[in-house]
């Protein structure tokens, strides 16, 4: 599932092929990936209108149109973005195409249908609306993530990924950071000290600094993250111990059985 570096990446994408170009049609294909709109009127309050700035807030993007709306996207867990020119490039999958003036085309990808287009009145009130935490890149400093996390009582791990507490953590991340800093993913909040949520913070931000710099290209992460090594009975790269696999709420969470210890 896209996570805030890979969110970051589209923007980036986005930015270089569609921005500030106007829309002069819009094919809906599947009306399922919109949300509290129909096609029809999707369309007619889309065509004419101009891409004029995006923002990312935690796993969103969001593009401000002309008409003073916001075109909110979200990439579930296969959603992508491709600009192209002929229609017989059309991608596989393409939920929504956006016909722009240049000639070209932009496709909202979503292969299993769980991303989502809908309009907004505004970034500010969509993330108020669905109450979603800071972004963990950009919106607070130690203060503030000590101040969040501490009153909070789960595991670590289930914290980092809760998109009301800090928006745009997922399950591949929250393992990679609390990897980085030889936290146990399962330990309660409630039984770290102050120093390990710090050294948390740290790692957080140096972990996302550094898959957003490498354009979320996960063939070019470092050789220490454990993104390359998430198997079950790997080798860990940073003390050799050996990587366990555990299930947690439906999903595969990897950790070192040695460095990321229980004590």
């Amino acid at each position: 599932m896209p996570e805030l570096p890979e969110i970051e990446s589209l923007k980036s994408y986005f930015n270089h092929t569609a921005l500030h170009k106007k829309i002069v049609n819009v094919d809906v294909r599947d009306d399922a990936v919109l949300k509290s709109i129909s096609s029809r009127s999707f369309q007619m309050r889309l065509k004419d209108e101009t891409f004029k700035s995006s923002s990312r807030h935690g796993k969103y993007l969001f593009v401000e149109l002309d008409r003073d709306e916001t075109l909110v996207i979200h990439f579930g867990m296969t959603g992508d973005l491709k600009n192209y020119k002929s229609t017989v490039d059309d991608p596989q999958y393409a939920k929504v195409i956006f016909d722009l003036e240049n000639g070209y085309k932009l496709a909202f990808i979503c292969p299993r249908k769980f991303g989502s287009l809908r309009l907004a009145d505004s970034k500010e009130k969509f993330i108020k609306d669905h109450e979603l935490g800071p972004d963990a890149y950009s919106d607070f400093d130690w203060n503030g993530f000590k101040k969040m996390i501490s009153s909070r009582r789960g595991s670590i791990k289930t914290t980092l990924m809760n998109q009301k507490v800090i928006a745009g953590i997922g399950n591949d991340y929250s393992d990679e950071i609390l990897f980085q800093a030889k936290i146990y993913p399962f330990t309660k909040i409630i039984d770290l000290e102050e120093e390990k949520l710090k050294e948390i913070w740290k790692q957080l931000q140096k972990v996302l600094k550094k898959t957003i710099n490498r354009h979320a290209e996960k063939d070019k992460y470092p050789s220490n993250f454990l993104y390359t090594h998430r198997e079950d009975g790997a080798e860990c790269p940073i003390c050799g111990g050996t990587i366990k696999r555990r299930k947690f709420s439906g999903r595969s969470s990897y950790y070192c059985q040695k460095h990321q210890n229980k004590t």
